[in-house]
């Protein structure tokens, strides 16, 4: 007999003695970055406007302009509110050993890391971030083409401090 087979085990785990991730305190990102959402919503609303007003000088159905409008205009309404209900369900924590961040209002996504499984964490800013005073942090694990977290919205303070933080656990592991 192999005498390394002798030493392992695979035994079941009982599910109910796993720890919850929901019942951890989450931390939200800065309300800024609902300032963010919605400047660049009205961006692109602007352009189907516009889109809008071009179709409307070469004179289409009146009746085609005032759907499209409609659409439009509910459109635009849903996404700032989608924009405010998603900040509320934005949130991040820093567990011993992984990192967790949650998403999303009609559809809620969750994601954890442990910190065994990240290369590298990185901050990025766009011009809206920069006009605002925030940051996103950019978390990378092995295998990927693009970051597996990306959470926006915070103190670039705070951005810099996490990343350091998980450069240090990264480290230690």
């Amino acid at each position: 007999m192999d005498p390394l087979a002798k030493d392992f085990s695979n035994n079941q785990i009982d599910l109910a003695t796993l720890p919850k991730y929901e019942s951890v305190a989450f931390s939200s990102v800065s309300p800024k970055y609902l300032i963010k959402m919605n400047i660049q919503t009205g961006i692109f609303m602007l352009v189907l406007f516009i889109m809008l007003g071009v179709f409307w000088f070469f004179q289409l159905n009146p009746v085609q302009t005032w759907l499209i409008f409609a659409i439009i205009l509910i459109a635009f309404i849903f996404r700032f509110w989608n924009n405010y209900k998603l900040l509320k369900t934005l949130g991040y924590a820093i567990r011993e050993k992984d990192i967790i961040y949650r998403r999303g209002f009609i559809f809620n996504k969750t994601t954890l890391i442990p910190f065994n499984r990240v290369q590298h964490a990185s901050i990025s800013r766009g011009v809206w971030d920069k006009v605002l005073g925030i940051s996103s942090l950019n978390i990378f694990t092995a295998g990927g083409s693009g970051s597996d977290i990306i959470i926006p919205g915070l103190d670039p303070q705070m951005a810099q401090q996490l990343k350091e933080a998980i450069a240090v656990k990264i480290s230690n592991d």
